[in-house]
Order: C-alpha cells, then sequence, then structure tokens
C-alpha cells in the first residue's frame, strides 16, 4: 500500500447543526488542510505537547521506560531528549498518565498509582520553567488522563475517564468536583470548562462548576464520528489522548476526532472539517498555531510516533519530500481483503522506509466477486506473466500451482527465513514441502481449534460425540448457551478445518465418506445446543454482535469464552473457540488467572486448560498468510526480501486484526510480551455478572507464555485450506441442518458440485 506522503484533500464541509434548540448553522466550504510527516520521536508513550519560549515540548516515555521531556524548535528539526529527574518527580510505584505544557515552560503532571486492592489514585505536579518540582494535590482516588490549566494561571482542572472532574487552585484548594463525567476530553476555553462526551458537548461554569449548556444536535457525519471517538479513545491503553483545544483569538474549540480535526465556531454555533486523517493514524495531541496550521504527535499501527503538520502553507512539504520508491515497490496480493493486511502494511512501510507495498485483492464487501471469478482473473495473470509479486495464498489451491511455474521455488527462501529465525515452527513452515523437497508457499502464522476448560474434563474430549455428550450431561447454563454459538455457520466454521483434508487433500482426493461423517457430526453438534437454545438467546446474541457476518469482522472468538470469567454466574465451564491471533490466548490465560478487580486472583480458574482440537487425530492448523512469490516478478529481489522479512521477530511481533493468525516466529512472541512489560500492564476489563475483571493483552507470567508456545510446537496436521471446496460444501448444508433436507440429497448435491470443481 504505496504512503502518500503529501496529499491535498478536497471535500465538502460537514456542516455541524448545534444548539439547545437544535437550530441549524449556516454551511460553509474550506480547502482542507494538507498533512506533512516530519520528525520521528523516540518515545513509546506520550502524554502531552505544548510550545514555550524554547519550542515544542513532548513529555513522554522513552523504550526504556524512562520519562523524558523532548525539545525541537520546528516541527522537522532535531530533538533534544532530557530525562525527568524520576526519582526527585515521582516515587518507585508512581507513573505519569497525563501531562500539561503551559506556555511560560512549566509542565503540569498527573502522578498515579495502583493500590493494592487494584484502585487507581493519582496526585498533580509541576516542574517550572527553572527546574523546580512542587506538589499541588494530595492524592485523590481516580486515574488522571487530563490536566487543564485555567485561563487566569490561577488554578487547574483534572479529568479521570468515567470519574470526575476536579478543579483546584495553586495552593491545592480544592473548588469543586464534576461528578460522574464519562467523557471524551476537556479543556479550558475563557471563563468556561468545555466537556467532550460521547454525544454532546456540555458547558460548566469556571467559578462553580455549575453547567451552563448542553450542545447536543449534530449534523450525523460529525455526531457519529464524536461516538466513534469516545469509543476509540483508549486504542493505545498507556499514552494520553488530548482531542479538545480552545483557541482564544478565534473564540473556537478544535476537535481532533477520530477521521479528522475539526474546526467548531462557538459564536456562530458552526462546525467545519479542516483535515482527514489516514486510518491507520492516532491522534494524541496537538498545538494549535492558528487556524490554518496545527502541529500534532501522531502513531501509526506499528506504535512509532512522529510530529505531523497540517497546514495550507506549502512549504512544509519540502521538509518531508522523499525520493520516488521507484523499484522499491512490491504488490501483495490476497485472495480475500483483509484489513488486518493494511495494518501489517502500514507498520512495515514506517520501518521500511525504502520500500513501498501496495495492496491488491480479489474479494471484499463490496465489489460482488465470486471466488471462481477472482480465482480465474489471477489465475490469467500469472500465467501471462504478470501479477502480483507476493501472494498471499490462503484460500487457494497451492498444490494447483506448484507445477505450472508461476511461483517461485523457496527452498532457498525457506533455509534463509531459518537461518536469520532460528526458533520457528518447522512443522508449519514445512506445510507445502513436497516430496522431493522443493516447496512454493510458507505460512507465515497459523491458526487452530481449541477445546477449553477445567483440563480433567477437556482432555477427553477428542471428537464431536464425546464434546455433544458432554454437553448433554450438564445443567444448561443460566446465561446464553453453553458455546456462545447461535448460527449454524459457528457451528460449520469451527469443525469444518479438522475434516478438511480429509474431505479433499493438497491433491484433490476427495473422500465421499469423510465429506458424509462431517455432515453426520456437524448435526449432531448443532442440534444438540439447538435444543438447549431458546429464541431470546439468539436475539438478545444477535441484538449485541450483530449479524453472523459482522461478528466474524470482530475478535468475535474471545467472546466466547468470556463467560468463563464469571462461572457462578454464567454456568460455564466450557468454550470451544477458533484460536485466530495471540488474542484469544490472553483471554485464556485472563480466565485462568480470575484477576477480580479490587480483590485479585481467586485461584478459582487454576486448573483450566485448553487442548488443541483434532477431531480425533493429529494436531490440526489452518495455514495463514501463506506466502508464494510470482516466478516472473520485475522486483523479484525486493519481493525475497520482503517475504523474509514477513517472518522476522520484527514484523512477527506485532498483532495486526483478527485475519493474520498466530506467529510462526516463537521469538516475535516472546519480543512481544517483553515489549508489553516494559509498557506496564496493558489491557483492560470485563464485567460479568456484575463483577470486573481484568483482560490482559500479554501474557502475565512466564509459565503462560511458555504454555502457549509449547501448545503451538504441537501443531503437527495441516488443515486444507481450498476456499471453493469449502464455499461449495458451506453454500450448500444450511437446509440440511435447518430445514430437514435429507443427509443422502445434501451429499448427492455437494457430490456434483465438487465433482465440477475438481475436474476443471
Amino acid at each position: 500500500m504505496g504512503r502518500i506522503n503529501i496529499f491535498l484533500l478536497l471535500a465538502a464541509v460537514m456542516i455541524i447543526c448545534c444548539g439547545c434548540a437544535g437550530t441549524s448553522g449556516d454551511e460553509e466550504v474550506v480547502k482542507e488542510l494538507s498533512e506533512y510527516q516530519m520528525t520521528q520521536l523516540n518515545v513509546a508513550e506520550v502524554y502531552g505537547i505544548g510550545k514555550t519560549q524554547d519550542g515544542y515540548v513532548c513529555i513522554g516515555e522513552n523504550s526504556d521506560g524512562e520519562a523524558v521531556k523532548l525539545t525541537f524548535t520546528s516541527p522537522n528539526g532535531e530533538v533534544q531528549e532530557e530525562k525527568l529527574d524520576s526519582a526527585f518527580v515521582m516515587s518507585v510505584d508512581e507513573k505519569i498518565s497525563a501531562a500539561y505544557v503551559d506556555g511560560d515552560g512549566s509542565i503540569y503532571i498527573a502522578l498515579s498509582s495502583v493500590l493494592g486492592d487494584g484502585d487507581m489514585e493519582s496526585r498533580i505536579a509541576v516542574i517550572t520553567g527553572n527546574g523546580e518540582v512542587r506538589q499541588l494535590s494530595d492524592e485523590f482516588e481516580g486515574n488522571v488522563t487530563a490536566i487543564r490549566v485555567l485561563a487566569d494561571g490561577s488554578g487547574y482542572i483534572s479529568g479521570c475517564p468515567g470519574g470526575d472532574i476536579r478543579c483546584f487552585s495553586m495552593d491545592g484548594e480544592e473548588r469543586f468536583v464534576i461528578k460522574n463525567m464519562n467523557y471524551t476530553d476537556i479543556c479550558v476555553a475563557s471563563d468556561r470548562i468545555m466537556v467532550l462526551t460521547e454525544r454532546s458537548l456540555l458547558s460548566y461554569d469556571i467559578s462553580d462548576g455549575s453547567e451552563t449548556e448542553n450542545i447536543t444536535a449534530f449534523d450525523k457525519s460529525m455526531a457519529d464520528d464524536l461516538d466513534e471517538t469516545f469509543n476509540e479513545k483508549g486504542m493505545d491503553a498507556v499514552s494520553c489522548r488530548n482531542i479538545m483545544k480552545y483557541d482564544e483569538d478565534s473564540d473556537s474549540l478544535y476537535l481532533m476526532l477520530s477521521t479528522g480535526l475539526y474546526e467548531y465556531k462557538l459564536k456562530d454555533r458552526l462546525g467545519i472539517r479542516l483535515a482527514t486523517f489516514r486510518d491507520s493514524d492516532i491522534e494524541y495531541d496537538y498545538v494549535v498555531e492558528g487556524g490554518d496550521t496545527f502541529v500534532a504527535i501522531a502513531g501509526g499501527k506499528s506504535g512509532r510516533k512522529y510530529v505531523v503538520v497540517y497546514s495550507y502553507d506549502s512549504g512544509y512539504a519540502s521538509a518531508e519530500d522523499k525520493e520516488e520508491m521507484g523499484d522499491n515497490e512490491v504488490t501483495l496480493y490476497s485472495l480475500y481483503y483483509a484489513e488486518s493486511y493494511e495494518t501489517l502494511i502500514s507498520w512495515y512501510e514506517e520501518y521500511h522506509s525504502d520500500m513501498t507495498v501496495k495492496y491488491t485483492w480479489g474479494i471484499d464487501d463490496d465489489n460482488g466477486i465470486s471466488e471462481s471469478d477472482a480465482i480465474r482473473a489471477l489465475n490469467t495473470q500469472l500465467l501471462a506473466g504478470e501479477g502480483p509479486d507476493v501472494i498471499i495464498m490462503d484460500g487457494l489451491n497451492v498444490g494447483s500451482y506448484e507445477d505450472t511455474g508461476v511461483l517461485l521455488e523457496l527452498s532457498q527462501v525457506y533455509d534463509d527465513i531459518l537461518e536469520e529465525n532460528s526458533d520457528c515452527l518447522e512443522n508449519v513452515l514445512n506445510t507445502y514441502r513436497k516430496e522431493d523437497g522443493s516447496i512454493y508457499a510458507i505460512p507465515s502464522m497459523e491458526t487452530f481449534t481449541a477445546i477449553i476448560g477445567p483440563e480433567k474434563e477437556v482432555k477427553n474430549m477428542m471428537d464431536v460425540q464425546s464434546l455433544a455428550a458432554y454437553i448433554s450431561s450438564q445443567d444448561r447454563p443460566k446465561y446464553g448457551n453453553d458455546l456462545s454459538f447461535y448460527n449454524w455457520e459457528c457451528y460449520f466454521d469451527i469443525l469444518y478445518s479438522g475434516y478438511a483434508s480429509e474431505i479433499v487433500d493438497s491433491n484433490g482426493n476427495y473422500d465421499e465418506e469423510m465429506l458424509r461423517k462431517f455432515l453426520e457430526d456437524l448435526k449432531l453438534l448443532y442440534d444438540t445446543e439447538m435444543e438447549r437454545t431458546t429464541q431470546d438467546q439468539i436475539d438478545e446474541w444477535s441484538a449485541t454482535w450483530g449479524t453472523y457476518s459482522d461478528q466474524i469482522k470482530k475478535a468475535i472468538n474471545s467472546e466466547y469464552m468470556s463467560p468463563l470469567f464469571n462461572s457462578a454466574w454464567s454456568g460455564r465451564k466450557t468454550a470451544f473457540v477458533n484460536m485466530k491471533t495471540m488474542g484469544e490466548s490472553w483471554r485464556f490465560y485472563s480466565i485462568k488467572e480470575d484477576y477480580e478487580v479490587g480483590t485479585g486472583e481467586s485461584g478459582e480458574n487454576t486448573d483450566y486448560a485448553y487442548e488443541i482440537w483434532g477431531n480425533g487425530g493429529g494436531k490440526v492448523f489452518v495455514p495463514n498468510t501463506v506466502v508464494a512469490i510470482n516466478s516472473r516478478s520485475k522486483s523479484l529481489d525486493q519481493a525475497i526480501s520482503f517475504m523474509k522479512d514477513l517472518f522476522s521477530t520484527d514484523v512477527q511481533k506485532i498483532y495486526y486484526g483478527v485475519e493474520c493468525g498466530n506467529p510462526v516466529n516463537m521469538e516475535g512472541v516472546r519480543e512481544w510480551n517483553r515489549e508489553a512489560q516494559s509498557m506496564g500492564t496493558p489491557g483492560g476489563k470485563i464485567t460479568l455478572g456484575g463483577n470486573d475483571y481484568m483482560d490482559w493483552s500479554y501474557w502475565r507470567k512466564d509459565e503462560y507464555l511458555e504454555d502457549y508456545i509449547d501448545k503451538l510446537r504441537e501443531l503437527d496436521t495441516p488443515s486444507n485450506t481450498d476456499a471453493r471446496v469449502r464455499s461449495v460444501i458451506r453454500d450448500n448444508v444450511g437446509d440440511y441442518l435447518e430445514n430437514g433436507d435429507s443427509l443422502d440429497s445434501t451429499v448427492n448435491s455437494i457430490d456434483k458440485l465438487l465433482g465440477v470443481y475438481l475436474s476443471e
């Protein structure tokens, strides 16, 4: 996906209709600001940025976990790093959670710590321009994520999302508290405190905290952006994200929402979109240089932070111009569009500025192209000596390409991968190794299915019959059904990989009896569960998660096991889950640890385990992000280099999203955990039955990390990923499962269709 470093977006302006009475504002059309990417900042976390007499000042934390002050005189200038005297500023148990840089050079910081019961408390301190450190408040409850100084300098406000907004004098006197504000951001606008929430803009009197105005009438576009920003504010949980600023000269609020920068004119009640952001960026904080220039700190999905300027001034372009990539460009293709691949490419390009990766695909939700047509189009290109440089073979029949000459033989690439990355899952890497030793495609990820629950119970569930018998022997859950499966497609998707290679193997050999067995087992599990499921449960699940096609685009697999956090409330103690990424593993080990907020580990789930599902056979895995190279690529060296990079620790250590899979490079897994631990304790919480449980985004204990790696090493039996075989079967089982069609008629229908495909 080629990076466009300089772009000018011309768009119709969003008109925001605001006011308590819901009156409409006038329309205004403006040219959008251009975006210029500037200096990279060596910070892992961002707490705030401001402009002082010394230039721009950013407060953050570097990759070594040290609190730092970064100073640069221009957006593209040299960055000076100064370590804050941690021992002088904060105790060993404290961490900076927010910062405000004042124009006089003073730095206001919030210092937060976790108490023994899991609750958080904060205090406020200031580092003056001459280096003096003063404590401004005693400890109070909550995790402060916003500090703003009052316009007259007599005090400041602090805010905790979901908690309280407090106003203090500089002497530490608490002037007032605005209670229970689940806000997006706060700022000071002259004699008012402005509070941005999910769907409103609230105004409070600075003297006593009384509410003076509630603006709720926004046009749909901005309302949706406000909602999205509210829900995504915690995307980078370890950084502070400041969204709203006030500019006294224009009497305007500026809002860095999820998709763009807006100006909101308080006097005219008029909203204007000034800039549109790249999808992959998170905007952390910014400086208003006037209505035509904004200097921000942004970050891509890789975690790298950099300075970005939004301006009409084209002079910034010369500072960020880069040479055209020319031959250092490769095209990456996948049969199905995957947002995770967009994320991977964005991250890759940020760390490989000499390479541009253009992403293309065959099928997405909107183009209406069938699998057959997409595959035919790809094959036509490859046979003509054209097409993409690198191909993700997921859904394609690798065997059908091996002897055509269109794919590069990868034995040397394989050797290079192992030489550079010694701790890889060789069983997975060798999935497509032929008897003669040649190899034309190598998986860089993999997924697998697991049965989860008390170890002594799940170790005996080796096939559908034993699973169905176990379910039938249990009391019905108090919450939902036994597996949280409510669509027949879910049952198909969880079971199919265990049978796929035996129904049609990689050489195109078809076994009708195995198809019949799969359909019988599928119906057994489906009927067993549906007999224990009510329509109300189905409706409730659909209302929460949408259609099944909506669900599979989310991290839905983790939700199938969430009721196990509170088994006493849910009545659930088992789950059947597609372990698609590292994320499902984190959820499992969070359940095993069973850390309740305010209480700590309960010890109730220590006997929980997960067993790889193999349908009574081997330890089945689905090869994922399977990489091959067009043998007639015009950028062959670049394609090989890019492919090898996909197996490196630097690439494998990143979680890209729900489609990619689990890493094959175990050092990448360990490196993820090292970096996560260096940032603190990343994660969130899940509420079930009135109790809050920690849901960690890493492996909290070394034993959990190594257990996950050991599980991956067990994988030994690849599934067939041929998308057309899967679709032929999946498209013809609905009536068999739900409407009473016979097994024989269903098998006959599928037989005929598979016969046509396999004879092509």
